[in-house]
């Protein structure tokens, strides 16, 4: 069994050498000789490492990409331990695994997938695709980029809508199932240091209304998915963790699957809406945004444009949006609370990310919508 590194800069060309050899990438003739370390997503991924290896060979130079990049569990024990609370690492390892060529969205290339739940060791290494184009959270999504992404968010969606498929995918939990829940255990517990660090910078009325979505946050969740149809959800679809291209067949790359999970699609759209737009381009466009998202499902289903689903009218969805704005509060809660941010572009994000949210479930007047 190969060894894993603990982090980024501990990998090798000679370490290289062996995954490569061993996946068929590269034969017995080629070598890699030099590794060139570039960390990635500090301060955007809070639990995972990721750097973008570039890499130089000896030998037959066939099958060695230019680069590639290298995803592993984060090293810092309060972000590691809610990594392995959640099964993160095995969620996105068994997506790679076992459907991320079903799926409708472009995903990077994996050519290497280390997965060990029993030695809780795991490792990816992806396509590099740094030629997109990338855009900050922090800055937030302009309404086009925001329908770009909901249409693609919309044919994942689709694609898993209540299918007889979804129970074999025992590994992808659903929403509701006790791993998910615990979510909420983590909301309460991270609640007093989240408002020491963050408090300041919500807006007025935050702080009650989140006590009360913590108390509810399990009911919360047991509504969304009673009520709506099941489909793979990304879990963690924000701007960050998109890739856009305008000139190419895929204008846009998914990444990050590490939170994927089985429930409501609405879950997600709020989740992007809410906290990666700024407040004053989400409450101007959030209606058209949810309707185009909608449509696009609509027509994914029913294959006519403007068509609507018959079990889930569009004002439905609405009211569900609403609704799950509420219960992502528990991500900047968590990850401010709970986890290290990692430096100062984190704490930005965290903060940008909890503002962004309680203004739209205030805005929404979501709060009548709890259980």
């Amino acid at each position: 069994m190969v060894s894993i590194p603990r982090t980024t800069e501990a990998i090798t060309g000679e370490w290289l050498t062996e995954i490569f050899r061993s996946s068929g990438i590269i034969g017995a003739d080629t070598t890699i000789t030099a590794v060139v370390h570039q960390p990635i997503g500090v301060g955007v991924g809070i639990v995972g490492q990721l750097a973008r290896l570039s890499l130089r060979c000896e030998g037959d130079p066939r099958g060695v990409p230019e680069s590639v990049v290298v995803k592993l569990p984060s090293h810092l024990p309060e972000n590691r331990m809610i990594g392995d609370h959640f099964n993160f690492y095995e969620r996105e390892g068994r997506f790679y695994l076992e459907i991320a060529d079903r799926v409708p969205v472009r995903v990077p290339r994996c050519f290497w997938n280390h997965l060990d739940p029993e030695g809780n060791t795991f490792a990816l290494i992806l396509e590099d695709l740094s030629g997109r184009t990338c855009f900050s959270q922090i800055d937030g999504a302009d309404p086009s980029r925001a329908s770009q992404a909901l249409k693609a968010l919309a044919g994942l969606h689709a694609t898993w809508w209540s299918a007889p498929a979804l129970e074999s995918l025992t590994w992808m939990p659903n929403l509701d199932d006790p791993i998910n829940l615990s979510a909420g255990e983590q909301y309460r517990q991270a609640w007093p240091t989240f408002v020491r660090l963050f408090g300041g910078d919500l807006p007025e009325g935050s702080i009650p209304l989140a006590e009360r979505i913590q108390q509810q946050f399990e009911d919360l969740v047991k509504a969304g998915i009673a009520e709506a149809p099941r489909t793979v959800c990304h879990g963690d679809f924000r701007l960050d963790n998109l890739l856009f291209d305008d000139q190419g067949p895929d204008p846009v790359v998914v990444l990050d699957w590490q939170i994927s999970y089985r429930g409501p699609a609405i879950s997600d759209v709020a989740y992007f809406l809410c906290q990666s737009l700024d407040t004053t381009t989400r409450q101007s466009n959030e209606r058209e945004l949810v309707s185009c998202w909608y449509e696009t499902v609509a027509r994914h289903l029913t294959g006519d444009h403007g068509s609507h689903l018959y079990d889930y009218p569009l004002e439905l969805a609405w009211d569900h949006y609403r609704r799950s704005a509420l219960a992502t509060t528990v991500y900047p809660v968590t990850a401010g609370g709970a986890m290290d941010p990692a430096n100062d572009r984190g704490r930005e994000l965290i903060a940008a990310m909890a503002h962004r949210v309680f203004s739209a479930v205030l805005q929404l007047g979501s709060a009548e919508l709890l259980p």
